[in-house]
């Protein structure tokens, strides 16, 4: 029996993948692909407007369309689809209830490990359907979900950076809202290093990223940690995701090669880390202010990996960062991680989109104005 199916056997580890709007569908699609391979429990759930996919989705295992194909959807406007999807409010409760994994006042094992997603962005449905849903969620469940939000590119329309400003003050800031985890995700990275492929090849990729990311992060946590001083669980890689993690978050991903075993058991893998960890995180951010974290540190196992692993943990002061440092006889070195908890005020990003999100509505309500008050005048 491999140390997978090991683990497997003594923790259940549950996940479930709500795909929200076009975006959301489209990458909860590739999560559920990758989780399913490598033989993790599933409950998913696709909603939006129709089923206007191209591919069509087959990897949910239930679906949720709440518009006709006759009728014209919200076109990306917030208000209109939120009252659209309102409009369906106990429809699409009854369909969350059934998939989620637990509900308020079960009990439950601390070896059953559950975690419910979201993953939308800055459509009107997503938005919409997110900020309604997440909600319902914190409800029937008791913990808020944890949100994987796709950030709009910075040349997106106005109205859709107002959809995500929105969207995001309401998931993880508002008294109103259910205060979620938000796993921040920006496409903008990707165009920069996709530069000679066209939008929807960028796309395709970058939703595999995130899936490939979220999974083998996933899978890394599965991993025994033998390390005396870094020996963190899943228990921990879960904590991350809680109710405490509330904020924005980012994904880590780095693999490296190297030419031999000895200069993999010698790099100075703590430099290599933060030199690239813009290019290698989900967004770019100053994670060393997230609360909460969870990284694994696959490398040959040496005085100078331990040595290199304190000096990381050491710029997480601010927060609670478990790490589990994993052994291999080859000249690799791969991290995996979720650092969450981070306040907006050191995510550049965030203010980004909540500024243009502002300006957009601000000249939305100056047409508004100067429409009522044009006159005019009928002659025969």
């Amino acid at each position: 029996m491999s140390w997978l199916k090991r683990k497997l056997f003594r923790k259940k580890i549950s996940i479930t993948v709500i795909g929200i709007g076009n975006a959301g569908c489209k990458i909860g699609e590739e999560i559920i692909h990758q989780l399913r391979e490598s033989k993790l429990t599933v409950k998913s759930l696709a909603i939006n407007y129709t089923d206007n996919f191209d591919p069509k989705i087959k990897n949910f295992s239930d679906t949720y369309w709440f518009g006709k194909r006759e009728k014209p959807s919200a076109n990306g406007v917030l208000e209109v689809a939120w009252k659209d999807i309102q409009s369906k409010e106990l429809e699409i409760k009854s369909k969350l209830e059934d998939v989620v994994f637990y509900k308020k006042g079960d009990r439950k094992s601390e070896d059953d490990l559950a975690l419910h997603l979201i993953v939308g962005s800055g459509g009107g449905t997503a938005s919409a359907g997110t900020m309604l849903a997440s909600n319902m969620i914190l409800d029937i469940t008791g913990e808020p979900p944890t949100v994987i939000y796709i950030v709009p590119e910075k040349d997106e329309s106005s109205h859709v950076q107002y959809n995500a400003a929105t969207a995001l003050h309401f998931l993880g800031f508002s008294s109103k809202g259910p205060q979620c985890p938000i796993i921040l995700f920006d496409n903008d990275k990707l165009l920069k290093l996709l530069q000679n492929k066209n939008i929807d090849e960028v796309l395709n990729t970058s939703n595999e990223l995130l899936a490939e990311t979220l999974t083998t992060t996933i899978l890394a946590a599965l991993q025994e940690s033998t390390h005396e001083e870094f020996d963190a669980d899943l228990k921990d890689f879960f904590t991350s995701f809680t109710r405490d993690a509330r904020g924005l978050g980012v994904i880590v991903s780095l693999d490296k090669e190297f030419e031999t075993l000895e200069k993999a058991q010698n790099v100075r893998f703590s430099d290599i880390f933060f030199e690239e960890l813009d290019e290698n995180s989900s967004l770019t951010a100053d994670v060393t202010r997230a609360k909460l974290g969870y990284l694994t540190i696959t490398t040959p196992t040496t005085f100078q990996s331990t040595f290199e692993t304190r000096k990381i943990v050491k710029k997480f002061e601010k927060g609670s960062i478990k790490v589990a440092l994993n052994s291999i006889d080859e000249p690799i070195l791969t991290i995996r991680g979720i650092l969450t908890g981070i306040h907006p005020d050191f995510v550049d990003r965030f203010w980004e989109i909540l500024e243009k999100g502002r300006d957009s509505r601000k000249q939305i309500i100056e047409k508004e104005t100067k429409l009522k008050q044009t006159s005019i005048e009928l002659s025969k």
